[in-house]
């Protein structure tokens, strides 16, 4: 079935229901499946009369928002292979994505236009079609034309068959250059269909959307699993306005990474700390007897202060997610497991799950009914997973991808006898739950010839109120060291506090920050300590280039950059 077939069928039984949802004027305007069908009717049209045609490539780089998702659907029902460009990549990465796919059209918001416009001219697309409102329109651009009226448009009959390639996504990649994913229409509605039978959804849950839809996971778990599902999608203004705009979507359903979980997580305990003191204890009494409850260990004295507790603590963080949520899914790197036992305590149901972009993405997760903290659960149907002798996952199925396109040799690099080596270490329990150990390419090899791997350190230095960041290196080292970005507003409080300037290379902090290391690590092994660390005055950021869509670490420019 092709992307458009399954988004008709969900539209026959669905179509008053909101698709999708978005903020104006500090209002959600919903816009129902029969809304978001006309729209994508009346845009393929256009798109038809400009002389679009089947196959032939389109570039997008649009924000979260209702155009981008319009413009997937009318792409997949011309036949169009969509070509997702992340709005934080550069004009370098901008002109190679465009060239590398042969894209002859682009869908460009304003904004990005304004900021890229000379490179985007030096690139002599055919056409450009410019979303959002503008003082003047540039030459050779179109308008994207006014939809908010309603207007009887024709069919179009799918010509695509579900083996045609559907979308190129180019990785944002930790290192090299980025890489082009080729997925089929079967590739994702197979993955989305298959993922479900496992999380189901139905058509009542509100998905709440911040993560890019240029990437594979909020493309297919935030966009396609809602839409394949007549559930409603809520999108966010930005990153910076989760915490308000979450209130108001009132989601039944999070995707995210787990930067921003660990972020929620450290801001609500830096607000129990500088709190009252009967507010921390209510707060703490509050946690262990949900602890005892989840163990059904509570005796019926505890159960009546559980749930005063519940309703007059606990229940206020419910509240930061809108009341409603009744799962959040996190991907693209592992979690802690105190922040999973901690939303957990809370009442708030957090899975964990794994892919790749090559696989559609989704390969592995758990179910609200058997989860397991630490491992990203079980395989879906759709694919097979197998660990080779290196300790490497290997996966199998209708999700890989059709190749990378134009690049053989790194298809064929990457895939042997149909199944694609992820780069990922881990194995599977003996009861079919996958646990994630690192990516091969990130383990340190110290000059001992002991491995280390950097994620699980970072995170547990991450917990800490005074580190947003780290990151470990150490390759040929004989021991580890790091890069730690403070969290500085505790860290100008602590200043304030004990009358010291605020100047990361001042002794005292830096004593401190040994102290607060140390301390994090106490339980690690000896090779897992850190021997040297830097404080750096600026943060990991898409903008600078040392974080990807997905907010992972790009390891090797941080390194080059710092070391």
């Amino acid at each position: 079935m092709t992307i458009a077939e399954k988004f008709k069928q969900v539209l026959a039984e669905y179509g008053s229901h909101t698709a999708v949802a978005f903020l104006v004027d500090d209002e959600y305007k919903k816009v129902s499946y029969n809304q978001l069908n006309n729209y994508r009717l009346r845009i393929a049209h256009t798109w038809k009369k400009y002389g679009w045609k089947k196959e032939e490539k389109v570039a997008v780089m649009l924000p979260n928002s209702l155009e981008w998702i319009i413009s997937d659907l009318a792409a997949a029902t011309l036949g169009l292979v969509f070509v997702p460009i992340h709005t934080t990549f550069s004009e370098e990465y901008i002109k190679k994505v465009i060239q590398h796919s042969g894209a002859k059209y682009l869908v460009i918001h304003v904004d990005f236009l304004a900021k890229h416009e000379q490179a985007i001219k030096a690139l002599n697309l055919e056409k450009i079609v410019m979303v959002g409102k503008s003082y003047k329109i540039p030459n050779k651009v179109e308008q994207w034309p006014f939809l908010e009226e309603e207007k009887e448009v024709e069919d179009i009959k799918d010509q695509v068959s579900d083996d045609s390639l559907h979308t190129l996504i180019y990785t944002s990649g930790t290192t090299g250059d980025p890489k082009g994913v080729m997925l089929s229409h079967r590739n994702l509605v197979i993955n989305v269909d298959s993922a479900k039978r496992i999380v189901p959804i139905a058509h009542d849950d509100r998905f709440f959307s911040f993560l890019p839809l240029s990437h594979a996971f909020e493309r297919t778990a935030g966009y396609y699993a809602a839409i394949f599902s007549g559930a409603s999608i809520y999108f966010a203004r930005s990153t910076q306005t989760i915490i308000d705009d979450i209130k108001k979507a009132k989601p039944t359903i999070i995707n995210s990474v787990p930067r921003i979980f660990e972020r929620i997580y450290g801001k609500v305990f830096d607000k129990i700390e500088n709190g009252s003191t009967l507010k921390k204890k209510m707060f703490f009494k509050g946690l262990k007897l949900a602890v005892l409850k989840r163990k059904n260990q509570l005796k019926w004295w505890e159960a009546i202060n559980w749930f005063l507790l519940d309703v007059i603590v606990l229940n206020k963080i419910r509240a930061i997610f809108g009341g409603r949520l009744r799962m959040a899914i996190s991907g693209g790197a592992s979690l802690d497991l105190k922040i999973i036992r901690f939303f957990d305590n809370l009442g708030l149901q957090l899975i964990e799950g794994y892919g790749l972009t090559e696989t559609s993405p989704i390969i592995a997760v758990n179910s609200l009914e058997n989860s397991r903290f630490g491992t990203v659960g079980h395989a879906l149907d759709c694919n097979q997973i197998k660990i080779s002798d290196k300790k490497e996952i290997l996966v199998k199925g209708e999700n890989v991808m059709l190749g990378y396109y134009q690049n053989q040799a790194m298809t064929d690099e990457i895939i042997h006898d149909g199944w694609i080596n992820t780069g990922d270490l881990g194995f599977i329990d003996k009861e079919g739950f996958l646990t994630i150990v690192g990516r091969a390419k990130d383990v340190i090899v110290l000059s001992t010839g002991k491995n280390i791997f950097p994620e699980g350190i970072e995170n547990v230095l991450n917990e800490s109120r005074y580190i947003y960041q780290s990151m470990i290196y150490g390759d040929n080292d004989k021991y580890i060291s790091a890069f730690i970005v403070p969290n500085f507003e505790q860290l100008k409080k602590w200043c304030k506090k004990h009358k010291i300037k605020f100047d990361l290379s001042d002794e005292k902090i830096n004593n401190f920050y040994q102290d607060k290391i140390e301390h994090r690590l106490r339980k690690s092994s000896k090779i897992e300590q850190i021997a040297s660390f830097k404080l750096l005055s600026e943060e990991f950021a898409q903008d600078n280039g040392l974080l990807t869509p997905t907010l992972k670490l790009k390891r090797y420019k941080i390194l080059n950059k710092y070391k």
